[in-house]
């Protein structure tokens, strides 16, 4: 078998979460009198990591709001909603499939981890995961250091799951290959530049792991 681990990104890849993520963004704009963000296609334009810079390329200004400010009152409006998240399609055919193939499978997320095990259990996937691994504070820095740091850089044998190009870095970070997503937070031709296989319906991946 080609891989031993699968790491799984959560929000966009594991939890289907970019309209309600855009709906909170939204509300926040309008709130400011500021333009909002009309289609996923125009979300994908602007949205990236850090994700401090994407609050500044829609538009916020950290002059007038400090992002930490701006990100505590975007967790509490997605908060509100979450009940209402679900999977994203095909996620559960292919976690099946791997645990079948006994592929340990990590979630490595820029979640916090309370959060992020709360929407696991929302979720009912909680133990779905031999491991879960989140952020210790809600400003979705990043993870690619935290990462490397747990893993090492020679994850000759693993893959990352994902659907954007921060999920990319994070396995080149690791030393592991790289499946990217289109049906989540990021755009495909962003993905495809990153130079890693790109699929758009989750179940694709199973042939390009197993």
């Amino acid at each position: 078998m080609r891989y031993k681990t699968v790491f799984w990104d959560f929000n966009g890849t594991v939890m289907d979460d970019v309209h309600h993520g855009i709906r909170c963004v939204n509300h926040m704009l309008a709130k400011r009198g500021l333009p909002t963000i009309d289609s996923v296609e125009e979300y994908h334009k602007v949205f990236r990591f850090p994700v401090k810079e994407y609050y500044r390329d829609a538009g916020f200004d950290f002059d007038k709001e400090p992002y930490e400010v701006l990100a505590v009152e975007w967790v509490e409006l997605f908060v509100a909603g979450e009940k209402s998240l679900t999977l994203c399609p095909g996620f559960t055919e292919v976690q099946k499939t791997l645990a079948d193939h006994g592929i340990r499978q990590i979630i490595l997320s820029s979640s916090e981890r309370e959060m992020l095990m709360r929407h696991l259990h929302i979720l009912g996937v909680a133990d779905a995961f031999d491991h879960v691994i989140g952020l210790d504070n809600i400003y979705a820095g990043g993870k690619a250091e935290t990462a490397k740091r747990l893993f090492g850089e020679n994850q000759s044998d693993a893959v990352m799951i994902g659907d954007t190009t921060h999920d990319a870095d994070t396995a080149h970070a690791m030393g592991a290959d790289c499946i990217l997503y289109s049906g989540g937070h990021c755009g495909r031709d962003a993905l495809l530049a990153c130079g890693f296989p790109v699929v758009d319906r989750l179940t694709d991946v199973l042939p390009l792991i197993l």
